[in-house]
């Protein structure tokens, strides 16, 4: 159970969070598909997973920053069935980072002695702390709206290059990656939601959120799935893509890279327990509004470091074998801090020293005197 103080501390720590990491050039993305010419690349992201077993149903959240040179871009998610859409707020992921932080152990380092001119002072002080128309036969647009700052249709098609092919007309790249990328999904029959950054008439700027895509699945899964042409490594430029998972469902769980296990998978879980139902009521607000977490909701924490990704197939997650806890290292925070040693003080001591020792001398002296002058009487 948690004490009050830490839920405390934890809506103090969104109330003064940095604004959100999903800015108008930035997004969400699957498969970023930016204009013809221009670079997308993800440089971070963290995706909130979901998991009701009991109606099959998955919620999807994510957020991302991005490396790019385009001023505005899409991009394109796929989900087994048609998603609803809702916009969530990005506290909530910064509630999960607040809610698996290591504990912090401070040790002490002494560097020295530190003579200060008030012998409280070294105490009262305060220390500093050291986001055409065959065309349009062979692709339905199941819905559309605008939601958390982005324009979203929900897509199906009977051909990847058509869809291709429409998404170019749209506003959308349109490479043949793209095509390969989509095929899958098509040939499934998935859907493809495309988001597009909203702009009105005469706006500059537009603020975006993280949106929510809640959808029927047969196993929660992780979209990561990527265009060949970013998984090559000289395209994805160099330096580490960091992919955070939190995903809530009723158990701990294991994830694989393809729905059969057929290859493994970078990620790493970093963070599994069982949330108790004080802390289960904060995170009620990632489901929609009918929805409830069950008293038996569990959060798994993956972190994927690899760049380029493996990324030829979604992720799948199961419950793990392993059904024990895990918790993040403790962070040492090594606190330097000299002896105080009061200048003030050992002046006085000093001082006091000198006065005893000359007032012993002067005892000594007269009592010399004094018994010189016994003997010479």
């Amino acid at each position: 159970m948690i004490v009050n103080t830490r839920h405390l501390a934890r809506t103090m720590i969104v109330a003064l969070s940095l604004s959100a990491l999903l800015t108008p050039q930035l997004g969400q993305a699957c498969a970023p598909a930016p204009r013809r010419g221009q670079f997308v690349r993800i440089a971070e992201e963290s995706a909130v997973i979901v998991w009701d077993e009991k109606t099959r149903t998955e919620h999807f959240i994510r957020r991302a920053t991005f490396d790019t040179d385009a001023p505005d871009f899409g991009f394109l998610v796929p989900t087994p069935t048609e998603p609803a859409l809702a916009e969530v707020s990005d506290s909530r992921f910064d509630e999960l980072e607040y809610y698996i932080r290591p504990k912090e152990v401070e040790q002490t380092e002494i560097t020295g002695v530190d003579f200060t001119p008030l012998l409280f002072g070294y105490f009262l002080i305060a220390r500093p702390g050291s986001d055409s128309a065959r065309i349009k036969s062979a692709v339905r647009v199941l819905s559309a709206q605008r939601v958390a700052g982005y324009d979203a249709v929900v897509l199906e098609a009977d051909n990847a290059a058509n869809l291709n092919r429409w998404l170019g007309e749209h506003g959308y790249d349109f490479r043949p990656s793209l095509t390969e990328w989509l095929a899958p999904y098509v040939n499934a029959h998935w859907k493809i939601t495309a988001f597009k950054i909203a702009k009105g008439a005469g706006n500059r700027e537009v603020g975006t959120s993280a949106v929510r895509m809640s959808f029927k699945t047969d196993r929660p899964f992780f979209p990561y799935r990527e265009p060949a042409d970013q998984r090559e490594a000289k395209e994805s430029k160099s330096g580490d893509r960091l992919l955070r998972i939190f995903l809530l469902s009723s158990s701990r769980m294991d994830g694989t890279l393809g729905e059969n296990a057929s290859g493994a998978w970078p990620g790493q879980i970093v963070w599994s327990d069982r949330i108790p139902g004080e802390d289960r009521e904060v995170f009620n607000s990632l489901v929609p509004s009918d929805s409830q977490l069950p008293s038996n909701t569990w959060l798994s924490v993956f972190e994927d470091k690899s760049s380029p990704r493996p990324g030829t197939d979604e992720v799948y997650f199961a419950p793990s074998k392993q059904q024990g806890t895990v918790q993040l290292p403790p962070m040492i925070k090594t606190v330097s801090r000299p002896i105080p040693a009061p200048l003030d003080l050992i002046l006085i001591l000093i001082g006091g020293l000198i006065l005893l020792i000359r007032w012993k001398r002067s005892r000594r002296l007269a009592a010399q005197r004094t018994q010189e002058y016994l003997e010479r009487i």
